[in-house]
């Protein structure tokens, strides 16, 4: 089969595993054989069943080994069900090989348990350049948690080069190369660090293994170990909550999360250890509500009413703060009162050109101390591509509002 879009009628076209013909009139046939769709089927199949595996295995009382087990139980169905359509077996492989390097990497036991998932994920192949791109810097990663940086390092460099490969296509081709730079700064981040631990070299931003397994919280633990537990639940229950929310008047969700809220008031009066717990849990109640309330098709005064309040207690982290006034700028946009968009947006706009130039700078003196062969100076900041993707979203975003403005269109 062909990949390439042929505009003349009676040819087909590729798209993954589906084939389309453009017919003499110009529209476009789906051109599926009963094989073709009943294999289709069988991938959204298995997705589900995937799917319900990783949320199990979230459950503290499945152990890896058992979560494993039960990935292989269903590779082993759907590979049958496959029968003799050889790309069904091989993609159900992989996906299967994905999903059980990611439970590793989150969940593994040792860092031989771990490289066992690498080497047989390597050995039956990723599902696209996206996942093997994302997968192989998870694995270095992993490396480095590990002290294995002669292991990482050995995945980076041959990645690096077929980075460069792509990023070179995008170019020729004029595509965008944002994806490919993105992932070369991030790797070359990841390496220096491998490199310097290879040196034996200490990075305080790391967390190793060995430092977690050496850990002794002390007489105070099992109360730190309740905070956390806390936390844990009361997220939970807002994220349930959350989820409930489609479909429902937001005067109802807010009830929602008012009751975790007083959950967690109640308990912090019983337990010292509660108290610093109250603000984090009601930054995310009022977050998660603003969300809900942008989701629900609700007046915009009732949007403005939960940004003041998500304002009013701070925001959890930057992040979170750009995609929040994202949300409040387009139900500006959409109910017609660009003003009050703009006046959230070109703050931020200001926030976020400032610190890439801060986060260049910093990479700059990187580079020079790194030439020196002295250890990399690393960054718990968000990285300078992580401004330039906001700065070029916000700046569409607020020329568009502009050009509301200018429109005349009514701000009311």
């Amino acid at each position: 089969m062909t990949n390439a879009w042929r505009t003349r009628s009676g040819q087909r076209k590729a798209l993954g595993n589906r084939v389309y013909t453009r017919t003499s009139n110009g529209n476009i046939r789906d051109d599926m054989t009963t094989q073709e769709v009943r294999v289709d089927q069988l991938f959204s199949e298995l997705t589900r069943a995937s799917n319900a595996i990783l949320l199990e295995s979230f459950n503290r009382t499945r152990s890896y080994a058992e979560v494993v087990d039960d990935y292989r139980k269903i590779e082993t169905e759907f590979v049958a069900c496959m029968g003799d359509d050889e790309f069904g077996v091989l993609e159900t492989k992989r996906r299967i090989a994905e999903s059980i390097f990611s439970l590793a990497r989150r969940r593994g036991p040792s860092f031989e348990v771990c490289r066992e998932a690498w080497n047989d994920l390597v050995r039956v192949g990723f599902t696209g350049p996206l996942m093997k791109c994302m997968h192989s810097l998870m694995y270095a990663d992993f490396c480095a948690f590990d002290e294995q940086p002669q292991e990482g390092l050995a995945v980076l460099e041959p990645l690096r080069a077929e980075l460069e490969g792509w990023l070179e296509q995008a170019r020729a081709a004029q595509r965008s190369t944002m994806f490919y730079e993105e992932q070369l700064e991030h790797l070359g981040d990841l390496r220096d660090e491998l490199e310097a631990q290879r040196r034996g070299e200490h990075n305080p931003h790391r967390v190793t293994r060995t430092e977690v397994e050496a850990y002794d919280p002390g007489p105070e633990g099992e109360e730190i170990n309740q905070v956390y537990e806390a936390i844990w639940e009361a997220r939970r229950a807002v994220h349930k909550a959350f989820a409930r929310s489609r479909g429902r008047g937001f005067a109802e969700i807010a009830d929602d999360y008012r009751r975790v809220e007083a959950e967690v008031v109640v308990r912090a009066r019983a337990c010292d250890a509660y108290k610093p717990l109250v603000p984090k849990v009601r930054r995310y109640i009022v977050q998660d509500a603003f969300c809900a309330a942008c989701g629900s098709e609700q007046p915009f005064e009732v949007y403005r009413d939960a940004w003041n309040e998500v304002v009013r207690l701070g925001f959890s982290d930057f992040e979170a703060q750009c995609r929040m006034t994202r949300m409040y700028a387009e139900s500006a946009g959409v109910n017609q009162k660009p003003e009050e968009g703009l006046a959230v947006l070109e703050p931020l706009l200001v926030d976020l050109e400032q610190g890439l130039k801060a986060k260049e700078l910093t990479r700059k003196r990187w580079l020079k101390v790194r030439a020196k062969r002295k250890p990399p100076m690393h960054e718990k900041e968000p990285p300078p591509s992580f401004y330039r993707e906001w700065i070029t979203s916000m700046t569409e975003l607020r020329d568009k509002l502009e050009a509301q403005r200018k429109g005349g269109e009514p701000s009311t």
